[in-house]
C-alpha cells in the first residue's frame, strides 16, 4: 500500500496554475490546427456524384443546376446553386443527406447509404495524380 503524502498549499496552487497553463496551450495547439487547415481549403469547381463507386456526374458548381439521380433503391435530387452543393429531395427513409449542409471546399462530402450515392467537391482543375512526391 503506497504511504499518503500531503500536498502542501504552494503545491496544489502550482499544480492548478501548471493545468490551466497545460490546457491554454492545448487549445492553442487545436486553434492553430483548426485555422490552418481552414484557411487552405479552397473552393471547387465540381461535384463529382457517385453510386456504389461509378462516377454518375460531374457538376461545375458555377452553374446552378438540378440534378436527379436514379439508383436501383430510390432517387436523389441534387441542387448547384450559388456555388453551393446540397441534396434537394430523396426518398430514403432517414433523410440526413437532405438535411446535411450545403458543401462547397475541395474534399466536402454528402453520403446518402441506402442509396450508395456520394457527392464529393473536387478541385477546378482534376489530375490523375492524387499527390507529387520529389
Amino acid at each position: 500500500m503506497l504511504p499518503f503524502f500531503p500536498m502542501s498549499e504552494e503545491r496544489r496552487k502550482a499544480m492548478k496554475k501548471a493545468d490551466k497553463i497545460l490546457v491554454l496551450i492545448l487549445l492553442l495547439i487545436a486553434l492553430a490546427f483548426a485555422l490552418f487547415f481552414f484557411l487552405r481549403a479552397e473552393e471547387g469547381g465540381f461535384a463529382r456524384v457517385t453510386v456504389d463507386g461509378e462516377v454518375k456526374a460531374e457538376l461545375p458548381l458555377s452553374k446552378d443546376i438540378l440534378y436527379r439521380v436514379e439508383t436501383e433503391t430510390g432517387y436523389n435530387v441534387i441542387q448547384i446553386q450559388d456555388g453551393y452543393a446540397s441534396i434537394q429531395e430523396a426518398d430514403c427513409r432517414d433523410q440526413i443527406c437532405v438535411e446535411h449542409k450545403k458543401i462547397h471546399l475541395t474534399g466536402e462530402t454528402i453520403v446518402c447509404l441506402p442509396h450508395k450515392l456520394v457527392v464529393e467537391i473536387v478541385g477546378a482543375e482534376t489530375t490523375q495524380y492524387d499527390t507529387v512526391v520529389g
